[in-house]
């Protein structure tokens, strides 16, 4: 009886083995192949690197703007300087970040969207669209600069809390895309979809960020000189 019921046990066991073992397999095989879907790549197609360019246009006119004043001019050594080292901090992690480094290829994936707003949520907006006017203020309050900034730092507040909010919405909708689902032709192609539309809203907020330095940018040509 004893043996019966051993084996009856043993039995069991390795029915509940089987199916703990079907199980994750089963989730490994979905998995693998919504993993697929979603590191799926997209042609960065042409009007995406359009406007992907005309971003780095406005950067670069930015660039122009803030080194046409002589930042180093002994009368400007608190003011104009430090202004200009956190515009200089802003700029070299912007170009070390995910965003600058897709000029280098020819397709696009979810996880470069989700990476491009989290970096604007964990670097950008302390290095650059909050962390500048809000020191710009602080200056400007100690040094009583000639021409005021808070009209430009309401500007730029504004722009930045939308930056804060898509780049917000678009990282939470890229780790939508992590969660395991039964992949259909229809959600391929709405996840494919989404990648390109989501791609072309985070240009609009880097190039809303950029928008952000060029304010700052013509109030620092206004306030220390040179040529806009």
């Amino acid at each position: 009886m004893k043996d019966f019921f051993a084996e009856l046990l043993e039995m069991l066991s390795t029915c509940i083995l089987i199916v703990c073992l079907s199980f994750a397999a089963f989730l490994l095989i979905l998995n693998f192949y919504h993993y697929k879907d979603i590191t799926h790549t997209e042609v960065f197609e042409e009007g995406s690197r359009t406007q992907y360019n005309e971003y780095k246009r406005m950067l670069s006119k930015v660039d122009k703007k803030m080194n046409k004043v002589n930042h180093n001019n002994v009368n400007y050594s608190t003011t104009a300087k430090p202004i200009y080292e956190y515009y200089k901090n802003c700029v070299e992690s912007l170009n070390s970040g995910t965003f600058a480094k897709l000029d280098e290829k020819n397709s696009i994936t979810a996880q470069d969207i989700y990476n491009s707003n989290d970096d604007i949520l964990k670097n950008y907006n302390n290095l650059c669209i909050f962390y500048i006017p809000y020191n710009i203020t602080v200056i400007h309050n100690n040094y009583k600069l000639s021409v005021p900034f808070n009209s430009v730092f309401k500007n730029t507040e504004a722009k930045r809390k939308i930056v804060i909010d898509n780049a917000t919405y678009l990282t939470k909708s890229g780790l939508g895309n992590s969660s395991y689902s039964f992949t259909t032709e229809v959600s391929r192609n709405s996840i494919y979809n989404k990648n390109i539309n989501e791609f072309r809203l985070t240009i609009n907020n880097y190039k809303l960020m950029a928008s952000i330095l060029d304010d700052v940018a013509n109030w620092y040509v206004a306030e220390f000189g040179g040529n806009s």
